[in-house]
């Protein structure tokens, strides 16, 4: 787009742009809708089967996504998130859209293999990070190891540890470097060593995840002035009023914590049984089905998610009367997995909740990949996680192989999140 079509483009109302928008991905048979924030237009593309995940070769079903402008689509879940925005209003049919995603996943998958290469040029070992669609490395010196990921946007630095001192990730503003600028190892290391003060210093700049909810609350926000309230439904039709047994229901609470707006959406699937979400400003903080007897209430499903200290251990149901052990480092935390369906090539499983209740999205792997993630022992599947670090609500942890030996980026999560899916292997002796 140039110039001036973008100028042209940003003077026209987002509500126009949503219907111009919207009008088209109709055609194409893909539904719309307006997100929790009653602006961005957001919906799911169902892929005929031939979309795989370029890492495991697993088939993506299905891809949510959010609109930019008139005529681009965002995914909104890994993998397909880790792409750019991709145009879809030229597009005749569906199957046009999804071979744009497919000539997407097939660049940055030969993009993936260049990097891999410039690495071991480097003398590095790299690995795929299936997630963010990103090659990782870890680089040694002296003092440090740095953790690195090469991606379309150059190398970023994401983790350091030091030698004898405790390890702390690397805000994404960094600067992201050039790989191509580096001729040898040497080269790299004394980059790295260079930056080491400057990334030591954003890191202890860096507010910890969580704190900004613990210390400001979650509050909720009123809605809308035009907004339909249940208040108001209650107060026309009663409080005893039904709703149709298989009638779609959606509920949306919004808060703040901390300067932040956080929005609340809980998703009817079938009777008594709903979807929760938590969304944030960077997407879902939390995802997970419920019933409604056991609904501990919006407010406290958020103040979960973030990690707020005096939150229910489980976001958003009650606990089943056990009390919820608090992670500690070192720890090694289980979760157990129902397979679903195995033949010789791949493995349909889901994860469960701490009382061994399925949840969520089945999910497919390679049967090579899936033996070597997931560990058989007492007559299950599990998946291991090591815990690294614990501060104010939130986990620092890694995933571990079945030779228990850990694999891909370290990642965070809420600590109510870790201890309403996984329990302390210690605990399962």
């Amino acid at each position: 787009m140039s110039e001036g079509e973008h100028t042209i483009i940003s003077k026209i109302p987002r509500e126009r742009l949503n219907q111009i928008a919207a009008r088209k991905l109709t055609s194409l048979a893909v539904p719309v809708r307006l997100a929790a924030d009653r602006e961005t237009l957001e919906g799911e593309l169902l892929f005929q089967g031939s979309v795989l995940h370029p890492a495991t070769g697993a088939a993506i079903a299905r891809a949510r996504f959010s609109v930019e402008g008139h005529d681009r689509l965002r995914f909104t879940d890994p993998p397909l998130s880790a792409l750019g925005p991709v145009p879809f209003y030229d597009a005749e049919r569906l199957a046009a859209l999804e071979q744009r995603v497919l000539d997407e996943l097939g660049r940055r998958a030969a993009l993936l293999q260049d990097l891999a290469a410039r690495l071991r040029a480097l003398r590095l070992e790299p690995g795929l990070d299936p997630d963010r669609l990103a090659v990782r490395a870890v680089v040694k010196t002296p003092g440090h190891a740095f953790e690195v990921f090469a991606g379309p946007d150059g190398l970023q630095v994401t983790r350091v540890a030091p030698v004898g001192g405790r390890p702390f990730d690397v805000p994404p503003s960094f600067r992201r470097l050039e790989l191509a600028r580096f001729e040898g190892p040497g080269e790299l290391e004394a980059e790295l060593s260079r930056a080491a003060p400057e990334l030591e210093q954003l890191a202890a700049e860096r507010p910890e995840p969580g704190a900004p909810a613990a210390a400001a609350g979650v509050e909720a926000t009123p809605p809308p002035r035009n907004a339909l309230t249940l208040a108001a439904l209650a107060e026309r039709f009663g409080g005893d009023a039904m709703l149709a047994p298989n009638a779609e229901v959606e509920i949306l609470r919004e808060f703040e914590s901390g300067g932040t707006r956080y929005r609340f959406v809980a998703t009817r699937e079938v009777g008594t049984t709903f979807r929760g979400r938590v969304i944030g400003p960077s997407g879902d903080l939390w995802s997970e089905r419920f019933e409604l007897a056991a609904f501990a209430g919006p407010r406290q499903a958020v103040a979960a998610a973030l990690g707020e200290e005096g939150a229910p251990a489980r976001g958003v149901a009650a606990a089943s009367g056990r009390a919820a052990p608090e992670p500690r480092a070192g720890e090694v935390w289980v979760m157990n997995v129902v397979v679903e369906a195995q033949g010789p090539d791949e493995v349909r499983y889901v994860g469960t909740d701490i009382d061994g209740r399925p949840y969520g999205a089945a999910r497919v792997l390679k049967r090579p990949e899936f033996e070597a993630v997931f560990s058989h022992e007492r007559g299950g599947w599990r998946l291991l996680v090591l815990v690294d670090q614990v501060h104010e609500g939130a986990v620092t942890y890694r995933q571990l192989d079945r030779l228990r030996q850990p694999i891909g980026a370290p990642r965070r999560m809420a600590s109510s999140i870790l201890m309403a899916n996984f329990v302390p292997e210690a605990a399962t002796a």
